[in-house]
């Protein structure tokens, strides 16, 4: 279903080789890429589905939204990264807070929907025997309890799983890891109270049961033992020595120096947090709200979510980070309902309306943060407004939330416990948002964008003066087509612009102007050239070729590199290509076609042409 679609986003970022992981948040796809410089941003935004990438913290986002799941099923399929040769002796230029954003998000954020789904669970146990329709003490109770405990209990070896894909180790053991610190025998222990040593050496009493950042160290630590151990390893016995060693080394410090140091940690947070909602709650909860947006934006929000799985776990309750985000969540979705009941344009509308929806239900915003709000500026600063307003509401009244889910409408149970019910409380919050967002929203204004074709009759009417028009030459030999002939619905439904085809009988291309080759791929079948006459083209040759990985292929300039007009830019082997089952047509895409008035091509359809001859005109 995503095919296409995952072979474009592939080729964007620079091609297979240049991934080294990848994983999915709510709405995103959060790459890790051994060159970021290899990545094609325009190329990349320019896939239908992409609604925006975001370069923050080391990882290359792209924002798709609520299918993001089925997209990455298929990605990951298709890229089969388990099998790729390790390249951790690879230089990592990362800042260090790049890195630790980047591991605390990369190991959380697939063992979110889990956490969320076990925490409904038990909300939805919690009104069951509110109710009276299920007692507690009944075994069916008992039997759903244990199921969706298990959810948060066993936290530690989900995201040693995760933890591990992250640090290039193994990940079965990085799972094991967190299963050790809450085996029942230590659970026994950590209740028991009495000492525990270790070859002599104290060992804390810890409960490290619903817990992330013992898993973390621990996996960390494990990544660079595993090393060692394999280097030490004799061939014959390492298929049992080397996991019996990493598990003999790694436990052991895990319970007397990491586990203790993670506990601190933790409960440090927990201390902070907790000083700041009793203490300063009404004015850290609205500077957050209003600063919430930004932070979504360059999606290093779920940094925050340690902090708040963390609360839920050790108090109950958390009182800061997942107020925040409704108050954040509920204005984004006021400011986009502003924009879609102001706006005259109609495709503005029916994005800005259909997407507020998804907001206010789901919480899920970054459709309506990237497809309206960031991209007309000034919603989000009526956003920024309504969410401090809220939090002011939210902060003074200490609201609380009981499980680590994304505020909306749908999860307004998330604000009910056994003692306290705080659904009121979020219900008013979030008409207290929407209307302070709405109507700063109103007085604000935006800068309401008209459709393409009123701009074009607009621009022509206001100027009224001849344009230039430039003639782009034929960088191959071979036969025309039309670009609607192409058999690739992407090029010949024109989305990446308006072109041509050439059905070629050499295999070179050369430079039809003077320029600059501003994107080489990887895979040599496509190039994409600035020419000094502002066109930027993209020269595809053939139909799925990257599927040949380069085979057949040779660029023959550098990423950055002046050319001159007939100076040759790729190299392919023609008949191979075809014996191969691959459709050599070429097409030739102005990219920036919107930068022109029109572009037409200059032949008709089945005309021969050769290098130099005039191929398409621009006004």
């Amino acid at each position: 279903m995503y095919d296409e679609m995952n072979e474009k986003i592939i080729a964007g970022v620079g091609g297979k080789s240049n991934i080294k992981s990848v994983v999915h948040c709510a709405t995103r796809l959060r790459f890790v890429l051994k060159d970021e410089s290899k990545a094609n941003d325009t190329q990349v935004s320019e896939i239908a589905g992409i609604l925006q990438v975001v370069k923050k913290a080391g990882q290359y986002q792209l924002v798709i939204g609520n299918n993001v799941e089925d997209v990455y099923n298929e990605l990951v399929d298709k890229l089969q990264l388990d099998g790729e040769p390790d390249d951790s002796d690879q230089k990592d230029n990362r800042s260090l807070f790049d890195k630790v954003i980047s591991t605390i998000t990369g190991s959380i954020a697939p063992a979110i929907p889990l956490l969320a789904g076990a925490g409904m669970g038990k909300v939805l146990l919690l009104i069951l025997t509110l109710s009276g329709i299920l007692s507690e003490k009944s075994q069916t109770y008992q039997m759903l309890n244990l199921i969706f405990d298990t959810g948060y209990f066993f936290m530690p070896a989900f995201i040693g799983f995760s933890a591990a894909k992250i640090f290039k180790t193994n990940q079965f053991l990085g799972a094991f890891m967190g299963l050790v610190t809450v085996n029942p025998n230590w659970v026994a222990l950590v209740t028991a109270g009495k000492a525990v040593h270790f070859i002599g050496i104290p060992v804390q009493l810890v409960s490290y049961s619903s817990t992330l950042i013992t898993a973390i160290l621990s996996v960390w630590m494990m990544s660079y033992i595993e090393k060692f151990v394999k280097k030490i390893t004799p061939g014959m016995i390492k298929v049992f020595a080397e996991p019996m060693l990493i598990m003999l080394i790694t436990a052991p410090l895990t319970f007397i120096v990491l586990g203790p140091i993670a506990n601190l940690i933790s409960m440090g947070i927990a201390a902070v947090s907790m000083f700041l909602y009793e203490h300063a709650g009404f004015i850290a909860i609205p500077l957050l709200a209003a600063a919430y947006p930004w932070l979504v934006s360059i999606g290093i929000h779920k940094a925050l979510s340690p902090i708040s799985i963390q609360l839920v776990a050790t108090q109950g309750f958390d009182p800061i980070i997942r107020v925040v985000a409704l108050c954040s969540n509920m204005s984004q979705a006021a400011a986009s309902l502003a924009v879609g009941l102001k706006t005259k344009n109609k495709q503005l509308r029916a994005l800005a309306l259909s997407s507020t929806v998804t907001a206010y239900l789901g919480g899920i915003t970054e459709p309506v943060m990237f497809g309206v709000n960031l991209k007309l500026k000034k919603p989000m600063y009526g956003a920024m407004i309504g969410g401090a307003i809220a939090g002011l509401f939210a902060g003074f009244m200490k609201m609380k939330a009981f499980i680590y889910v994304t505020p909306g409408l749908l999860s307004l149970p998330m604000w009910v416990s056994k003692t306290e019910n705080f659904v009121v409380l979020a219900i008013a919050t979030i008409i207290i948002a929407s209307i302070a967002t709405f109507v700063a929203t109103w007085l604000i204004g935006f800068d309401d964008p008209v459709s393409d074709e009123t701009t074009k009759k607009e621009q022509a009417e206001a100027n009224k003066v001849v344009t230039t028009k430039h003639t782009i030459n034929s960088p191959v030999v071979g036969e025309t087509r039309k670009l609607s002939e192409v058999n690739d619905e992407t090029f010949a439904s024109g989305v990446m612009g308006n072109g041509i085809a050439v059905i070629p009988s050499e295999g070179l291309v050369v430079a039809p102007a003077d320029g600059i080759a501003s994107a080489v791929f990887d895979t040599s079948h496509a190039i994409g050239i600035h020419l000094d006459n502002d066109a930027d083209l993209l020269i595809h040759v053939g139909i799925d070729t990257v599927e040949l990985n380069g085979k057949y292929f040779e660029t023959l300039v550098k990423k950055g590199e002046r050319f001159h007009e007939g100076q040759p830019l790729l190299k392919f082997d023609l008949e191979k290509i075809k014996a191969a089952g691959y459709d050599p047509t070429v097409m030739i895409i102005v990219l920036n076609t919107k930068d022109f008035l029109e572009v037409l091509p200059v032949p008709e359809s089945n005309q021969s042409v050769k290098v130099g001859n005039n191929l398409l005109m621009l006004a």
